[in-house]
């Protein structure tokens, strides 16, 4: 997932906001988004704009331009950050030693002073620092009143002070937590190690559990649950109580499903745990009946299908190609009741 404010740093690095058109804004997302194929572009594109309008960074334009099979919107109106008045100029206090040799001559904005007195202000209170390691959230809420300024990387305030050498976690005592992943036992005794099957949906989500808890020896041991493309609370993987000898996915067979599903899986592997399809419910699901849905380019299609298994691959390629689609609710109670 692209960071939101690397992108607004790209596309307006002096924070005065203005009108950026689609391809511009395209051509910035893809350097940060490397990994992306050019079928992949549109779609990104489509979530990152609309996820960046929740945010309140950007509005975006009425008007409409084709690009590939997807509608965007021509251009996006891009929120000012800095005030046409707001000068550059040093802090113009005396500075605590972890600040001084770096920040004392610092020609800054307004909001980055506030940043760095705010920090000064609280080394001194703290002795340089001498407190308890808490969540970044609730340091920033500390020094900033603002619970969120540490979300961004690099956070409120910007490269000039946040590097290594510089402002950083360490010097804060905070750190940065993953956000809690849902999921229930499907044995009634946590904590052997086993592994851990991982839906999208909550319906698929509470079908599952429900037939697992009625075996003797489920195959997985838990179900975990994640909604969309909000992947995060993943990497959090690690802190359940028990040992995950193997994470499996099943996702919608639709081109955003399989997305999320790599997504997914990529997250939990730098966890150093297995991660990929579970095979026998994507075998299953291949089997449904479809629906309509968007029409995917071969390229693209062959690209998704690489992360199923492979006795899959070509029943789902014909799939998103014929602008088919399966939802993982085609797998109700009752056919998993019987496959597992």
């Amino acid at each position: 997932m692209v960071d939101l404010d690397a992108l607004v740093l790209a596309l307006d690095p002096e924070g005065r906001g203005g009108r950026r058109d689609i391809d511009a804004f395209a051509t910035e997302l893809r350097k940060l988004a490397p990994g992306a194929g050019p079928g992949d572009v549109p779609e990104l594109v489509r979530a990152t704009l609309e996820r960046g309008r929740e945010a309140g960074l950007w509005s975006v334009a009425k008007a409409r331009v084709q690009r590939g099979r997807s509608v965007l919107p021509k251009s996006v109106q891009l929120i000012r950050t800095v005030q046409a008045s707001d000068q550059r100029r040093p802090v113009g206090v005396p500075l605590r030693p972890e600040l001084a040799d770096w920040a004392t001559s610092l020609d800054l904005l307004s909001g980055q002073r506030t940043v760095l007195l705010a920090v000064n202000d609280w080394l001194r209170r703290t002795n340089g620092g001498q407190v308890a390691v808490i969540p970044a959230a609730e340091r920033a809420y500390e020094l900033l009143g603002n619970e969120k300024a540490f979300d961004s990387t690099p956070p409120v305030g910007g490269e000039t002070l946040w590097r290594p050498d510089r402002l950083n976690f360490g010097l804060l005592r905070c750190v940065r937590v993953p956000t809690p992943l849902t999921w229930e036992p499907a044995v009634p005794v946590v904590g052997p190690p086993g592994a851990l099957v991982c839906v999208e949906n909550h319906a698929t989500f509470r079908s599952l559990l429900r037939v697992l808890r009625g075996r003797t020896t489920p195959k997985w041991v838990a179900v975990a649950w994640i909604q969309g493309r909000n992947t995060a609370p993943l990497a959090s993987v690690l802190d359940l109580p028990f040992r995950v000898t193997r994470f499996d996915y099943l996702g919608d067979l639709d081109a955003p499903g399989l997305e999320i599903a790599a997504t997914a899986c990529a997250i939990v592997s730098r966890s150093g745990i297995l991660a990929g399809p579970a095979e026998s419910l994507w075998r299953l699901l291949a089997d449904r009946p479809s629906r309509p849905g968007p029409g995917v380019e071969p390229g693209r299609a062959r690209d998704l299908a690489k992360w199923l298994p492979e006795s899959v691959r070509d029943r789902s390629i014909a799939l998103l190609t014929g602008g088919r689609a399966i939802p993982q609710e085609a797998l109700r109670y009752d056919l998993l009741d019987q496959a597992l």
